[in-house]
């Protein structure tokens, strides 16, 4: 946009003038003088208004213009009695909780939170597989594990043929608790089809195949209890 100036030969005030002319090409746009003007400034005050402050912006051309703040739930607005600004305070304050047991029923005991003000509450403590809760006092719970863990290493010779019922030196929970090593070469719980490689009755483990000859001691059954 092109902008022509043009030097006055009269007048020395802006109330002298009455538009200012920008040019485009043969286009022209008059402002009248009345548009133009200083800019505004803005100076600010608060003030309390019963619960909430109002915070004003008064220009410099006299214009107002006011915000109201208002209070929420558990906050306090506070106005600094000199107009110059106000104080946020939160009221709001935490619960406390007493941390406390009730008496075992079955496998379950239950924590119970005893709030000072708001709504108690209890969560329950419950026995998982191979775990055992004792409650010895209102105060006092044991946990235990009965899991399993390492039981037993036990080897044998084989001969070629059965060896019947091996008798083991500890009692695993399940057959697949056996670790099996023939030669040095573990083996498969299951063979191609899907079918047990051995049983277990009591501490006792059963082949379901003839193990071939091995060296003295040459198979080694692990229990995991």
């Amino acid at each position: 946009m092109a902008v022509k100036f043009s030097q006055f030969t009269s007048g020395s005030t802006v109330s002298d003038i009455d538009f200012l002319v920008g040019y485009k090409a043969s286009d022209n746009v008059q402002i009248p003088i009345g548009l133009v003007s200083a800019n505004t400034t803005y100076g600010i005050s608060t003030s309390q208004s019963g619960d909430n402050v109002n915070v004003t912006l008064t220009g410099s051309d006299s214009t107002t213009d006011s915000v109201l703040i208002t209070k929420g739930s558990n906050i306090t607005l506070t106005e600094d009695g000199a107009g110059n600004g106000f104080t946020i305070a939160s009221t709001a304050a935490g619960d406390t909780y007493t941390l406390g047991a009730g008496t075992k029923a079955g496998s379950s005991v239950p924590l119970q939170l005893d709030a000072a003000t708001g709504s108690d509450s209890t969560v329950n403590l419950t026995e998982g597989s191979g775990i055992t809760l004792t409650q010895t006092s209102g105060t006092e719970i044991t946990i235990a594990s009965s899991g399993g863990g390492f039981g037993s290493i036990n080897q044998f010779t084989g001969t070629g043929s059965s060896l019947g019922a091996l008798a083991l030196s500890s009692t695993p929970t399940a057959a697949q608790n056996c670790l099996v090593s023939i030669s040095g070469v573990w083996q498969n719980y299951l063979d191609s089809s899907g079918a047990a490689n051995w049983t277990v009755s009591s501490n006792n483990l059963t082949f379901a195949f003839n193990p071939p000859v091995t060296a003295a001691n040459g198979i080694q059954i692990i229990v995991i209890s």
